[in-house]
């Protein structure tokens, strides 16, 4: 494999640690909110281009791989990053929402942490079936 072939799945193990840190949060504020909405929100927004960074990398990595003779096949791989992508905007979405009443939190803020939740399931599929590709099953 050339160098640059392990970029893309140490850019996947960061965005994978950087979204248990931001679901976590999520996660364990719902009752009690005292973290920053603001720094929540970036969080989700460096999340979610994190994931886009993955999904460029991938197809930068397919087609260099193509040009060597070498054809990476896996199995849902890219339907599953457009997925991931997806959910990492709907997170990053939510947190742009406004309550009706100053310092309350937004009704749909209880969902940020699942939807990040979802998107590291399916970050998570993905390298099961990158690690599965590499071992040749």
């Amino acid at each position: 494999m050339p160098w640059y072939g392990f970029i893309h799945p140490l850019l996947a193990i960061a965005t994978l640690v950087f979204g248990i840190m931001i679901a976590q949060t999520s996660m364990s504020r719902t009752e009690y909110w005292d973290f920053p909405l603001r720094r929540q929100r970036t969080r989700s927004i460096v999340y979610f281009l994190l994931c886009v960074a993955n999904l460029v990398m991938g197809f930068l990595f397919a087609t260099a791989l193509r040009g060597r003779g070498v054809d990476v096949k896996l199995s849902l791989h890219v339907p599953l990053a457009i997925a991931a992508t997806a959910t990492a905007l709907l997170a990053a979405a939510i947190t742009f929402t406004r309550s009706r009443r100053p310092g309350e939190l937004p009704g749909v803020m209880r969902y940020h942490g699942w939807f990040v939740a979802v998107s590291l399931a399916i970050v998570l599929t993905m390298a099961f079936t990158g690690v599965l590709a590499v071992f040749g099953v």
